[in-house]
């Protein structure tokens, strides 16, 4: 159900959120509070519907619309999926997280186009291979499960990356991947 989906990201939000904080070097007492709030905020309101919705129109189009029924037909779901949905799930994570914290519409704005194409880059390195196994072997319905486990894992990843470009680097030591965690240190879980 979606209050079940919602929660499970709410709670998976946390725990990346979490884990990226302790990965920057913050003990656990000094977290920031407010930021595992919106993250897990992010979750609940976000990506658990967002996600949720997105599985059964997606499965719906490629089965019902399309007719695909063939083995190889997890493949076309996995470029719809991070050519439109993970840029649309990135950009609704800076939106919220830019209307939590009370930004200006014209810096949230600037943020989500300063970060779309460098984030589907990145996700591109972990998602299809992730979405291989969602869109292959996963029932619709445990679909979000599935993607949530993988989200915390990304979280490490976006948390280790965020490190690393807080550190003193050469221009062209900085990769696309730095670049996509200029948006805050709340990045948390972008697909």
């Amino acid at each position: 159900p979606l209050a079940t989906k919602a929660v499970t990201s709410a709670t998976v939000y946390t725990i990346g959120d979490i884990l990226a904080q302790r990965q920057e070097g913050n003990d656990i007492g000094k977290l920031d509070r407010w930021r595992v709030v919106r993250s897990l905020l992010a979750g609940f309101i976000g990506h658990g519907p967002m996600c949720h919705v997105w599985y059964h129109v997606s499965e719906d189009f490629f089965t019902n619309v399309l007719q695909l029924h063939a083995w190889w037909d997890f493949i076309p779901k996995i470029v719809v999926d991070q050519l439109i949905f993970g840029p649309i799930w990135n950009n609704s994570y800076i939106l919220l997280l830019g209307l939590m914290q009370f930004q200006k519409p014209s810096q949230i704005w600037d943020d989500m186009k300063r970060t779309t194409i460098p984030l589907v880059i990145s996700g591109l390195k972990l998602w299809p291979f992730v979405h291989c196994i969602t869109y292959g072997l996963i029932p619709v319905e445990n679909r979000l499960l599935w993607v949530d486990a993988v989200e915390i894992i990304w979280v490490t990843i976006l948390a280790s990356e965020a490190s690393s470009s807080s550190g003193e680097t050469d221009e062209e030591d900085v990769d696309v991947e730095n670049e996509i965690l200029v948006v805050s240190e709340e990045n948390g879980c972008l697909r």
